[in-house]
């Protein structure tokens, strides 16, 4: 029994060492593009684009944001600002963008029936753009671009790389108490796979995609009735072998200001409900990370307990792997502020990844959305609360 601890601790530090090695260098080129001056020209030759944000609320963060994703110099593209109904506050947020911004539109979706509101949101942007873009490119709007956001995006797409190119968001923690922590590791670990070749899906960031490939895949049905966005539509088109082309360096960032140990848990449960919905055999599968966790965490009590060294040095170990993730943040995090903030994620992922088998249900934004396991919405309960 000790020898099988001693090797899953062993894999579990192993591992994160080369998840660390394999996709670190693309995270760091863009935290370097992000501190560039220099900004990428327009390309002279540019494909008719769509640019599709869903919106909800307001905030001073979100107009940032907004304002850095539609002041893109030397583009010329339609920007789709898309809200559930005029009462929602992003309405407003949006006609006095429009006002500065020529080139966006307010679309007003209405409430959604069988799919998610975010998707429904998406849809009557694309259906708003016409027939003309070559392009689709979806982005949250609570994430900051660069200026040259659109043409570090689209590059692989005007390349012939790929049809479709994805990007994430980094978190730049407003502070470093634990939750703040806790959100940008485990967002971090996300960007981290999403660089890995047979990871790269969309996911929290942003996505450009040819037009033409999206519909000729029917990603517009499939969000119709769909619990989430990008994660639905890049397993999808990868089965069918449309695959993704990351780029790194346009990568947003995002500002989540003072984080709770709430709004944290809520966060990271819903991207770990995402994964069961829309890959449930992986997710499936996965489980027997944090239940070897469990497992790993009591031997390491017991271990320290009777006087062992070896629970000394799997924690020792996370918290040096806890110090390397945090020289990825765009700002300094010490080591010993690193590398207990790293283990405790770590640690509380463990009940939170377990809390997945509990519910079919993700509430976001006040609606509560039952789900199935094919990623599709069940039924909607707009009377919930988050």
């Amino acid at each position: 029994m000790d020898t099988l601890a001693h090797l899953g601790m062993t894999v579990h530090v192993l591992g994160l060492l080369l998840l660390f090695l394999a996709a670190g260098p693309a995270i760091r080129r863009g935290r370097e593009a992000w501190g560039q001056k220099d900004v990428l020209p327009a390309p002279e030759t540019q494909p008719t684009l769509a640019l599709v944000i869903p919106m909800t609320g307001d905030s001073p963060a979100m107009r940032a944001s907004l304002t850095s994703l539609l002041d893109q110099p030397g583009w010329s593209f339609q920007a789709l600002l898309t809200v559930r109904d005029e009462t929602d506050t992003a309405a407003s947020l949006a006609r006095e963008l429009t006002d500065r911004f020529p080139h966006a539109r307010l679309v007003v979706a209405g409430a959604a029936t069988h799919c998610c509101q975010k998707n429904h949101n998406l849809l009557a942007g694309i259906r708003a753009a016409g027939e003309t873009p070559e392009i689709l490119v979806f982005c949250d709007s609570t994430h900051e671009a660069r200026p040259d956001f659109l043409t570090r995006l689209t590059r692989p797409l005007q390349s012939g790389e790929a049809a479709l190119a994805t990007t994430y968001h980094r978190v730049l923690p407003e502070d470093l108490r634990l939750p703040s922590l806790f959100h940008f590791f485990s967002a971090l670990l996300i960007h981290l796979l999403q660089n890995l070749p047979w990871f790269r899906l969309p996911w929290g960031g942003a996505t450009a995609i040819r037009r033409e490939v999206f519909l000729r895949n029917g990603i517009d049905a499939i969000w119709a009735r769909g619990i989430v966005d990008d994660f639905t539509m890049g397993p999808y088109l990868q089965r069918r072998g449309v695959r993704a082309a990351a780029a790194p360096d346009a990568a947003l960032l995002t500002r989540p200001g003072r984080q709770s140990l709430q709004g944290w848990w809520g966060w990271w449960f819903r991207q770990l409900l995402y994964l069961k919905f829309c890959m449930p055999f992986t997710w499936l599968a996965a489980t027997l990370a944090p239940l070897g966790g469990a497992a790993l965490l009591g031997f390491t009590l017991a271990d320290m307990l009777r006087g062992g060294l070896a629970g000394w040095l799997y924690l020792g170990g996370l918290c040096a792997a806890g110090a390397l993730f945090g020289g990825l943040c765009q700002r300094r995090i010490p080591v010993w502020r690193a590398g207990p903030g790293f283990l405790l994620m770590q640690i509380l992922t463990v009940p939170c990844y377990l809390a997945t088998w509990l519910t079919n249900t993700l509430r976001w934004r006040g609606i509560a959305y039952r789900a199935r396991l094919d990623g599709t919405v069940a039924a909607i309960v707009p009377s919930a609360q988050d």
